[in-house]
């Protein structure tokens, strides 16, 4: 078995590459756009391929690599004793607001297959029941403070570039989420894996530069991550307050403590409960999993993780049942 993706620069691959790769595996898995630039070439025919397997099968529609592999290769192989059988899978055969019996109909006709289900009678007696939504109404939020780490980080490293994006969310986060969150900004972008991180993307932005500056610019910014380091771990931070009979806190935002109420509320006791949290920033999820976690908040029954990529952030909240 082997795998292609474009980053390994399969485009450029000539046909002995391909021929060595076809004779020596029985299966390969790669986005379907290689493999309709390999039937385009002629680096491999329809005819030699014993079944296709397309995850994803509702995209198989207009100009998408599935519906081209199967109208111009596919369709276009005379006899069906030479066609490859097809495979489809997905979650819903319908990925935009259409007629559903329309759109199953097409995309049947056009994978030469038939839609198949789950046939079990157990499944026709769940029943989905709406839930009651509830709106939750905090108190106004304060203005954006510097805390006396934020001052001292400012003033040490505010022309570095590399500590724009943590000093812009740390003064944001002082008002949003409170000056606690604020102040844990900083041991969160400053680990020794991400200080590494931010070293070589120094070094690329140094080097990328159409300009050269000098070494020592560059030896500057080193210098700086060391110190930002050195000033991280020499402070002492607060722990995060929040008092369960008033429901205050004087390091929290009154957002934050609304939050801690409602979780503290549902994960006091056991329970088979589970939440998501959904943030727009990536610190966001990290930084409220970080509170959750912290001895002063955390309930015996409240277990966080997180799940961040390039464009949804949440923090998985749930108990610890087995």
């Amino acid at each position: 078995m082997e795998m292609f993706y474009g980053d390994m620069g399969c485009d450029l691959w000539k046909r002995e590459k391909w021929e060595e790769h076809f004779s020596k595996t029985m299966v390969i898995v790669c986005t379907a756009e290689i493999l309709r630039q390999c039937l385009h070439r002629s680096f491999i025919t329809i005819s030699r391929i014993n079944l296709l397997i397309f995850d994803e099968a509702h995209h198989a529609k207009k100009d998408h690599a599935y519906a081209r592999i199967i109208k111009d290769f596919y369709m276009q192989t005379p006899s069906n004793l030479l066609r490859p059988k097809i495979f489809g899978m997905t979650a819903s055969p319908v990925d935009a607001k259409t007629d559903v019996r329309k759109a199953a109909a097409e995309l049947e006709g056009l994978l030469n297959c038939r839609i198949a289900t789950a046939d079990d009678p157990s499944l026709g007696g769940f029943k989905v029941t709406s839930k009651q939504e509830l709106l939750g109404k905090y108190a106004p939020l304060g203005p954006e403070i510097e805390t006396p780490l934020y001052q001292q980080m400012k003033e040490r490293f505010d022309t570095n570039g590399l500590f724009q994006k943590p000093l812009n969310f740390a003064r944001q986060a002082s008002r949003e989420l409170g000056p606690w969150c604020s102040d844990q900004v900083w041991p969160l972008c400053l680990t020794k894996d991400e200080s590494l991180k931010l070293l070589a993307k120094t070094e690329r932005y140094y080097h990328a530069k159409k300009v050269q500056e000098p070494l020592r610019a560059l030896e500057k910014r080193k210098v700086n991550l060391h110190e930002a380091r050195d000033i991280v771990n020499s402070h002492r931070f607060e722990a995060p307050h929040f008092d369960p009979n008033s429901e205050a806190s004087s390091n929290l935002s009154s957002k934050v403590v609304l939050l801690i109420s409602y979780l503290r509320d549902r994960f006091e006791r056991p329970t088979e409960d589970k939440a998501i949290v959904f943030v727009r920033q990536r610190y966001t999820a990290q930084l409220l999993a970080q509170l959750f976690r912290h001895p002063d908040i955390q309930t015996p029954h409240l277990k966080v993780g997180t799940l961040v990529g390039e464009i949804y952030h949440s923090v998985n909240v749930h108990t610890n049942i087995m």
